[in-house]
């Protein structure tokens, strides 16, 4: 049987109500938010993303893009 990950996120009021941002930016926002709490970064891939949400990879990257953009994320 496949472990699900249980991890909590927080969706903080600036993210849940900045009317610039798509639901699923929000959502996506959250998912690493929780996969931040495992290990205090976020390791998945894009590709990752895609699967769990049934969305291209383009998709993926365009959401956290929009994300870094409005500040919310950073990458390295």
């Amino acid at each position: 049987m496949k472990e699900t990950p249980n991890y909590y996120s927080i969706l903080p009021a600036n993210v849940r109500y900045d009317k610039e941002l798509k639901a699923n930016e929000k959502l996506l926002y959250s998912e690493i938010t929780a996969l931040c709490n495992k290990e205090g970064y976020c390791y998945a891939t894009n590709k990752y993303f895609s699967n769990l949400y049934e969305v291209s990879v383009q998709s993926i990257s365009t959401w956290i893009n929009n994300l870094i953009d409005k500040g919310y994320l950073v990458s390295e």
